[in-house]
């Protein structure tokens, strides 16, 4: 069963002084975890069912990173200074620059138009000398956000929109607007995924979304809604992933959702990388053994998000590194959003990774903001001001949020 740390001072200081990219690649980032000597456990009947929180209904915070992209790029520059106060340095992502690969310091934005208004679900490439540096599909407000691995300001850079170059400036670091001559269908389909952790230590968040899900799906303002859900664990339990297909079946989909248990773990990482690689189509850096045939098509035009729920990253070892940055990339290019929903305490690694998964697919970051077995202290999280809800409230608002634009 995967744990739940406390972070004492102590072992603060010994991630700290660990955090360089030898420490990841080389997998001790795993054993780090697997041999933490201070786990928390919490006590019999704390566990209700209700989030991760106890007894009282948990509750939730949610975060863009995009929204606050000052706040965001501030994580990267402080230090490791044992001088600083503690809360200080444990919000810090400078360490973990480059880690999996990912790159978001850079954030290039381009806003598309017509003469009806924005123009979602269409394709933006960023492009330097003929190559590609990133691409991504506008949201309903017609705004896509592309991620290049350096800073280009000044440098000439082309954008493509469609597969049609319509521009090549040098880059001076504000939003480009391009406004497009044909008007574009608007989306009227919302593909809904929710990709969900269910090894051992998720079994209140299973409970929580079974009670929860007619009141989700009764909530949702969609003209069509097609439900998919991709449940995972970890190499060498009952099953890495299990897939239940979009559906306009509510009804169906629920009971799918009910006969699922939480099981297996075993280690603090799991099978990340493996499901939201096949949640999104990539082609698996996986042994051939391991490899997907699971086939997902999502809708065209549609408005596509995944809610990935989940309290642990993938594993580090160069396979599933690949294959995560790959999926989280791919998500970008098809205009898939994943929603990362983190449950219980995650370690700052893995609420890192989480967020990497939200800004470079345009989509935002909900986390528990209390959970009566571990010290309060402990759940710190590296966001600003920020409003607690119920899960269930923030799913529903986060899904309108990205139908209407509002």
């Amino acid at each position: 069963m995967k744990r739940i740390f406390l972070f004492s001072i102590t072992t603060l200081i010994f991630l700290i002084a660990s955090c360089n990219s030898d420490f990841f690649t080389s997998g001790k980032f795993d054993k780090w975890y697997a041999s933490d000597p201070s786990p928390v456990i919490p006590p019999a009947g704390e566990k209700a069912g209700n989030g991760g929180s106890g007894t009282k209904e948990a509750t939730y915070g949610e975060w863009s990173d995009i929204n606050n992209y000052d706040f965001y790029l501030n994580l990267f520059t402080i230090t490791d200074d044992v001088n600083i106060p503690e809360e200080q340095r444990r919000k810090c992502f400078a360490k973990y620059i480059g880690y999996f690969g990912f790159e978001t310091r850079y954030m290039v934005t381009v806003n598309v138009v017509t003469s009806e208004g924005p123009a979602g679900d269409v394709l933006v490439e960023l492009e330097q000398s003929g190559n590609n540096l990133f691409s991504a599909k506008t949201n309903v407000k017609g705004n896509a956000y592309l991620f290049p691995s350096e800073k280009l300001n000044g440098k000439n850079i082309a954008i493509k929109v469609n597969g049609v170059e319509k521009q090549t400036l040098a880059y001076d670091g504000n939003t480009i607007h391009i406004t497009l001559d044909d008007n574009v269908e608007k989306s009227s389909i919302l593909d809904l995924m929710f990709v969900i952790d269910s090894t051992s230590s998720m079994g209140d968040e299973l409970l929580y979304l079974k009670n929860k899900y007619s009141e989700i799906i009764g909530k949702i303002n969609a003209q069509t809604v097609n439900l998919a859900l991709l449940f995972y664990r970890d190499t060498g339990d009952e099953y890495i992933t299990r897939y239940f297909d979009f559906t306009k079946n509510m009804e169906e989909q629920q009971k799918n959702l009910v006969k699922q248990s939480a099981s297996g773990g075993g280690d603090f990482p799991e099978a990340a990388d493996r499901a939201l690689a096949e949640a999104v189509g990539v082609e698996l850096y996986q042994r051939n053994s391991d490899k997907s045939k699971i086939e997902i098509k999502w809708s065209d035009n549609a408005i596509r998000l995944i809610f990935h729920v989940c309290d642990a990253p993938p594993h580090s070892d160069q396979i599933s590194q690949l294959t995560y940055r790959s999926a989280i990339e791919t998500a970008a290019k098809k205009g898939i959003r994943i929603i990362p929903i983190a449950s219980n305490g995650i370690a700052i690694a893995a609420e890192y990774l989480l967020r990497q998964e939200a800004i470079m697919t345009g989509g935002t970051y909900i986390f528990l903001t209390d959970y009566t077995g571990k010290d309060e202290s402990e759940l710190l999280h590296t966001v600003g001001a920020y409003t607690e809800k119920n899960l269930d409230d923030y799913i529903v608002y986060v899904v309108n949020k990205y139908l209407t634009g509002n």
